[in-house]
């Protein structure tokens, strides 16, 4: 540790996708994300999804100073297959995390949103009435951790959907920034590059061809260290 770290918290809000994992490439590319395992922390069994090994599996990335942040920063996310079973069961707090976490990012990405179908049977009931919000549970998740949080919604502005109908979708507040950004490249497209592989997340960290832009990366945490600091 270097003095003055901070950890931001980054989940998936639309599907199980790599989203995450891109937004740390496109923020600090060296060093590549990698595997990180935290320990449960209360004395009480860890929740039943975790009670084998009594740990958290996340990816990781250190990045260091990244302006405007002031501190040392370090980015984790909860690793694909377990990320249901962590929001459903246990919060930031119940983990031995290394550094505060002191704000949160969750990333939508329409490519793998599945909103309700305009022939559901809750629309056709309620037809003649206002839409009512979605639940989300990554972003359910986040309002309850009691930290500031940042939407970054992927590739929105291809669909012809207004900030205003994701914030109607969601019951996104206001004072709640949800920033638009183009859609990563498909990697069935372009396919990978990189070393071989050696694990099971392997090609999760391996480089690809697959990227999201840099400046929209680093502009959606300079938003949220604007909401950091006004908690202060």
């Amino acid at each position: 540790m270097h003095g003055h770290d901070v950890g931001v918290w980054i989940c998936e809000g639309s599907g199980l996708s790599l989203s995450p994992v891109l937004f740390m490439q496109a923020v600090c590319p060296n060093p590549i994300p990698r595997p990180l395992r935290v320990k449960w922390k209360t004395a009480a069994a860890p929740p039943k999804a975790f009670r084998k090994e009594g740990v958290l599996s996340l990816v990781y990335s250190e990045c260091g100073r990244i302006p405007p942040w002031p501190y040392h920063l370090h980015l984790l996310a909860p690793q694909a297959p377990i990320a249901q079973a962590f929001e459903q069961e246990s919060n930031l707090q119940d983990w031995s995390i290394a550094v505060p976490v002191i704000g949160i990012i969750v990333i939508f990405d329409q490519k793998y949103d599945r909103p309700p179908t305009t022939l559901s049977w809750n629309r056709l009931i309620n037809r003649s009435k206002s839409p009512q919000p979605e639940t989300n549970r990554s972003l359910t998740w986040a309002r309850g951790q009691n930290l500031p949080y940042v939407i970054a919604a992927l590739g929105y502005e291809d669909a012809s959907y207004s900030v205003q109908q994701f914030r109607s979708r969601y019951d996104l507040s206001a004072d709640i920034p949800v920033l638009f950004g183009s859609a990563p490249a498909d990697p069935r497209q372009h396919g990978a590059q990189g070393g071989q592989s050696s694990g099971m997340f392997s090609s999760m960290f391996e480089r690809r061809k697959v990227t999201l832009d840099g400046d929209y990366a680093r502009a959606v945490l300079g938003k949220l260290y604007q909401l950091a600091e006004r908690r202060k």
